[in-house]
């Protein structure tokens, strides 16, 4: 018989549910560190991001109470794109959703995140900003004139309206522009965590509006040349979406969600591919 304060090793197993975040460390540091090490190249890495998933599991409680094995595969998503899950750095996020009734943890990219890859695959400049209604905006063609007047608020200027994002490449400048409605209805009608109360979608989880420029900067990455780093990261985040559940389902006898498979391009892979033949990532 056990012992009341002797120690149980945690095996992980998708048929057994985690009680609470010390079982999440004990499978995290015995099943997961020696990948976490080997993806992130840096024992050091990987005990911070431990420590940040811990952190991420007891802000969001029900994470607790999603399927282990969609919560390590999101956090592997996370991994190997050598981003940290956290909802305060906004790099990554690990959300719970319910799906059938049954609650898993779904991945998604956050708006800095997507910033830090452009940064990792050569680009110059990556910059973004929220109009608000009462704010002097103009959209001449490829040119964006954006005036804030000094002596309003942030709160007297009105409410958001649209953002944009500027993009800086080998000196060459683009913009990407997507007005407050239709970034609403892209998010009503692609994700399924949108309604989560949990999720960055919602209001009181985003009052910087980082979402809106995450889905502008998602659009813009279709201006610029192909990168197979930003283009999983898309993808992973795509699957997010209502329409990833008719293409996963047809995958789902073919694919592995298990833990570690999803691993990071060759180390000696082109940072940024001129290919422009390779498909578009979808929204």
């Amino acid at each position: 018989m056990q012992k009341e304060n002797e120690e149980t090793t945690i095996v992980y197993d998708t048929n057994v549910a985690l009680r609470n975040v010390a079982d999440f460390k004990r499978v995290m540091v015995s099943n997961f560190k020696g990948q976490l090490e080997a993806i992130l190249k840096d024992p050091d890495e990987a005990k911070a991001f431990i420590a940040n998933a811990m952190s991420l599991m007891q802000k969001t409680p029900d994470l607790i109470k999603c399927t282990p094995h969609t919560i390590f595969n999101g956090l592997m998503m996370v991994a190997s794109l050598r981003l940290m899950p956290s909802a305060i750095s906004g790099e990554a996020y690990l959300i719970p959703y319910k799906n059938k009734g049954v609650l898993e943890a779904q991945f998604q990219l956050g708006y800095q995140g997507l910033v830090t890859l452009f940064y990792r695959a050569g680009i110059d400049a990556v910059d973004g900003a929220l109009v608000f209604e009462k704010d002097h905006f103009e959209l001449n063609g490829t040119e964006i004139v954006h005036k804030i007047n000094p002596l309003l608020s942030k709160g007297e200027r009105g409410k958001r309206i649209g953002a944009y994002t500027k993009v800086t490449y080998r000196g060459q400048t683009t913009y990407r522009f997507m007005n407050g409605k239709d970034i609403v209805a892209h998010a009503e009608k692609f994700s399924k965590s949108y309604k989560s109360e949990y999720s960055p979608w919602n209001e009181k989880n985003d009052p910087e509006g980082v979402m809106w420029l995450k889905t502008v900067l998602k659009q813009h990455a279709k201006l610029l040349p192909k990168n197979e780093t930003i283009f999983k990261a898309i993808d992973l985040d795509n699957r997010d979406s209502v329409i990833s559940d008719r293409v996963n389902a047809a995958k789902a006898d073919s694919e592995s969600m298990r833990m570690g498979a999803h691993v990071l391009p060759p180390a000696d892979e082109p940072v940024i591919s001129d290919d422009e033949d390779k498909a578009t990532p979808p929204d």
